[in-house]
């Protein structure tokens, strides 16, 4: 549309965008964030807390508050020190609670400005601030009138950004969000795809004679997910508001819906305040205190840029291409590998423990160990007191109860042979097996592994894979 829809009107809007979290559990929860595709997928990923049963506590996401902290230092925003979780209040079928945790008072971020381009021309736009929210259900609408709330969505972590009312087209709103949404892929803060629904805008659009700077009643429109709809929405709500003004009436406060098939703005519903959604701090989650740490944690990211974290470790580190990608898009896995490294550990054996064993068990639940714990089981595989399988399953074990390695390893009695007959292992498992021996000695050597395998069983991990096969060789008289 044009930068002014007439010349005697001026258009004036201000943006709230909310973008889902790249997080592998929701915001105050440890469910797995779960996109549903199909019908028969929804409601598979909920539990007490995300559906706000009496008596369940919520806790914040970590690597949600980090995210918004890299946002935040990105845009140059005033970082709250303390940050407050409130409850905004009011009934939806998609908010189960009957409220939503978000921030009002004291969030995350304050202030700060993202320049852009529009066209050939350097603008940039204000930022009122960002903070820190909860996702509602998403609604399927059946054929037959009803609809199926599916509380997958619900609870996953969102960021706001809010802007200042700096727009003057729908063109510059487009510009502004493209911008944005690279911002936000970068930095690996979020996917930022409208077409996922994980990238929603609703613009706040009032117009003004031409020359005069008064900020007129604007209204919202709520839940636009592409850059097309947004166009259309904002010049039929101007329309609209132009059409109100020149018959004497007055615009009010509202939220708008784009009726796409009809190209019209509707009234949902009278715009509340503030003071209706009876914002208090959430009694639940005590206030957040952002610590150095949790900032280092952001300066990291927002330091090296994704493209430089990723080709740093492919072309000094020699890990591929794929690990590099799904290291440097977490700070805790980023966090993980690189003081493991520092540590003197092959990056690569590090790459793997944490795209493999390490992602599994964050999606599975919260992490309650430090990079320490994991060298230290790096250490003693190095140093031939555990096996991977027992290395493995020491991991899990910190990993969840936030035990010290040494501690588990003790516990599970590994790091020790234990008493453990490796040749009077090997004669048993042999004795047992006449059939596997024959195929052995008849030429089938890969059948060795089938012993193997029992041996290691016996062993509970503990025997070295390459010492059971050269002792099963030696008795089976294999090499002459």
């Amino acid at each position: 549309m044009a930068e002014t829809v007439a010349t005697k009107w001026e258009t004036v809007i201000g943006l709230e965008v909310h973008a889902q979290l790249n997080t592998r559990s929701k915001m105050y929860c440890s469910c797995a964030v779960v996109n549903t595709i199909e019908l028969e997928q929804a409601n598979t990923s909920v539990c007490p807390v995300c559906l706000g049963h009496p008596g369940t506590l919520p806790r914040p996401n970590r690597q949600a508050v980090i995210k918004a902290l890299t946002l935040g230092e990105k845009l140059g925003c005033r970082i709250n020190t303390v940050n407050v979780f409130a409850r905004k209040n009011y009934f939806y079928p998609d908010l189960p609670k009957g409220y939503q945790i978000s921030q009002y008072e004291l969030p995350v971020c304050e202030g700060g400005r993202l320049p852009y381009w529009h066209g050939e021309q350097a603008m940039e736009a204000g930022i009122v601030r960002a903070h820190l929210e909860e996702d509602t259900a998403k609604l399927f609408h059946m054929d037959d009138g009803t609809a199926v709330l599916d509380y997958n969505r619900g609870g996953v972590g969102l960021i706001e950004i809010v802007s200042e009312p700096d727009f003057r087209s729908a063109e510059q709103c487009v510009s502004y969000l493209d911008e944005l949404r690279n911002l936000l892929q970068k930095l690996g803060i979020s996917e930022a795809a409208m077409e996922s629904g994980n990238f929603r805008c609703e613009p706040n659009v009032s117009v003004r004679p031409l020359g005069s700077d008064e900020l007129r009643t604007k209204t919202e429109i709520k839940n636009l997910n592409s850059f097309q709809t947004l166009r259309r929405a904002v010049e039929a709500e101007v329309q609209r508001q132009i059409a109100v003004y020149e018959d004497g009436g007055s615009v009010h406060q509202a939220t708008m819906r784009f009726d796409d098939a009809k190209g019209i703005t509707v009234e949902m519903r009278r715009k509340e305040s503030a003071d209706d959604y009876r914002y208090f701090e959430d009694p639940d989650i005590p206030p957040l205190t952002i610590t150095s740490e949790l900032k280092d944690e952001a300066s990291t990211l927002v330091s090296s840029s994704w493209f430089e974290l990723r080709k740093l470790m492919v072309e000094t580190d020699g890990i591929t291409h794929e690990a590099a990608q799904t290291i440097s898009s977490d700070p805790i896995l980023h966090r993980f590998y690189r003081n493991c490294s520092l540590d003197g550990h092959s990056p690569k054996e590090v790459a793997n423990w944490v795209t493999g064993d390490f992602v599994r068990l964050l999606r599975e639940g919260p992490l309650h160990t430090e990079p320490g714990e994991l060298s230290a089981i790096l250490t003693m595989m190095k140093d031939g007191k555990l096996t991977r399988p027992q290395a493995r399953e020491v991991f899990e074990e910190i990993y969840r109860s936030g035990k010290a390695a040494s501690v588990v390893v003790e516990e599970k009695g590994f790091g020790a042979d234990g008493g453990f007959d490796l040749e009077a292992a090997c004669r048993e498992v042999i004795a047992r097996n006449g059939k596997i021996v024959d195929d052995i000695l008849g030429g089938k050597e890969t059948a060795i592994n089938a012993l193997l395998g029992q041996v290691m069983k016996a062993s509970r991990g503990g025997a070295n894979p390459a010492d059971t096969i050269a002792m099963i060789r030696k008795l089976l008289k294999l090499d002459g």
